[in-house]
């Protein structure tokens, strides 16, 4: 198979499953993709840079277009025939779930993605092919310009503008009007020991987890991978004395939003 973000979305979509579902089977498989990626060099260089347009954000047009190109540019060290033979690896693994799961990726806002880049990626540039080629560059520099899938976990990497207002509003309000855990969290910033410190980000951490866990059963394919990749994020998370005020903010802010 060419399309390696289908690939992908497969893999994801069974991760989704083990986690809602505790299903050990499809974690298992899911630990089988990782180990390949990790040992095919072919297969890991595709994974960054699916990864890498996907997540890029990049307003400037002409910037977006020269990020697509340097990206598609590191697989031209490998065969078609390579890349085709490293991809069949994966898809050998859940080959009895590709079908049951082509019209869920149908419905997919990755999909058009997924196909532009898969096309740069198998074209050979002649004459005939530069039209397909442009509109694969078009496609995919619309997506990074409009990219929106990333904004639950910029919910951890919010500017120190953004940071202060939360704070400001918090004090501007009637103490009264505030809600228990914001008060709780005025008071935990303000005037408390370490120990109580790492509790409360130990339990705020936490609290997220359970609310992403909780999206993934019913969340489109598009929306699980954003929440896996900030499961992830989550799970990489440490307390940390020097930055807890901002990283406890951080932690609310992202709360609130999973709540909605």
């Amino acid at each position: 198979m060419k399309n390696f973000g289908f690939i992908k979305s497969v893999y994801n979509e069974l991760l989704s499953e083990s986690i809602s579902e505790k299903n050990s089977e499809t974690k298992d498989v899911f630990k089988k993709y990782l180990k390949s990626i990790k040992e095919n060099e072919i297969l890991k260089t595709q994974f960054l840079i699916y990864k890498n347009i996907e997540d890029r954000i990049e307003e400037n047009e002409a910037k977006a277009v020269e990020y697509i190109k340097e990206n598609i540019a590191l697989m031209n060290k490998y065969s078609k025939k390579e890349i085709l033979e490293s991809n069949k690896k994966l898809t050998k693994i859940v080959s009895d779930k590709i079908d049951s799961f082509k019209s869920l990726y149908d419905e997919n806002r990755m999909k058009p993605l997924h196909e532009s880049i898969t096309t740069l990626i198998f074209t050979q540039k002649n004459a005939a092919t530069i039209d397909r080629i442009i509109e694969s560059i078009s496609v995919a520099s619309d997506y990074i310009k409009s990219n929106t899938v990333k904004k639950l976990n910029e919910s951890l990497g919010v500017s120190n503008e953004v940071l202060t207002s939360v704070v400001v509003d918090k004090y501007n309000e009637t103490y009264d009007q505030l809600s228990e855990s914001a008060k709780k969290l005025i008071g935990v910033v303000v005037d408390s020991t370490e120990n109580e410190k790492i509790e409360f980000y130990t339990n705020a951490l936490k609290e997220c987890i359970d609310l992403v866990n909780t999206k993934l059963k019913e969340a489109d394919l598009t929306l699980k991978e954003s929440l896996l990749s900030l499961k992830e994020n989550l799970l990489e998370r440490k307390f940390n004395i020097k930055t807890f005020d901002q990283d406890i903010l951080k932690i609310f802010k992202l709360k609130d939003d999973l709540e909605v």
